[in-house]
């Protein structure tokens, strides 16, 4: 049997991490969730892809642990880790309390990877991904249309 132990203002802070939300930054944290949520089949895809490079350049991935392995030391995946680290960042933000600036500087993030100033190491991994598989083009364009979001 539950027992209901009485929900006090600082054990209800310790759970969520941030203050009660004004309007405005509740609608961020709405979007900075739904970039997250958009980020990670793209994310998938991406690796999946890179995946399959990796198979056709040096050699099938026969083991998940493998491939978790060549994601964190590989040169070979060392592209996707921006990504990687905006998604990580991106839920770390919408946990916990942040300013209008956090919000603009998740925006400029997503824009040097996915946006039309795209830094070229990264975006001469992406684009030819992006041409050649539905699933990143269509996660792609669900991310822009989110991230302009963050911008208001």
């Amino acid at each position: 049997m539950f027992s209901v132990m009485p929900l006090d203002k600082k054990s209800f802070y310790a759970r969520t991490m941030h203050t009660p939300d004004s309007p405005e930054r509740a609608a961020h944290r709405a979007a900075l969730r739904e970039v997250s949520k958009l980020l990670l089949p793209l994310h998938r895809a991406l690796i999946d892809a890179a995946k399959e490079d990796y198979a056709f350049a040096v050699g099938p991935i026969e083991k998940p642990a493998q491939l978790l392995q060549l994601l964190s030391n590989d040169p070979f995946f060392a592209w996707l880790k921006p990504v990687t680290s905006l998604i990580v960042d991106i839920d770390e933000m919408a946990r916990t309390d942040f300013e209008a600036p956090d919000i603009a500087a998740v925006a400029d993030r997503l824009d040097l990877l996915f946006g039309p100033k795209a830094g070229q190491e990264f975006a001469s991994q992406y684009v030819p991904m992006l041409q050649r598989s539905v699933d990143v083009a269509m996660s792609h364009a669900a991310i822009r249309k989110a991230s302009a979001r963050l911008r208001g």
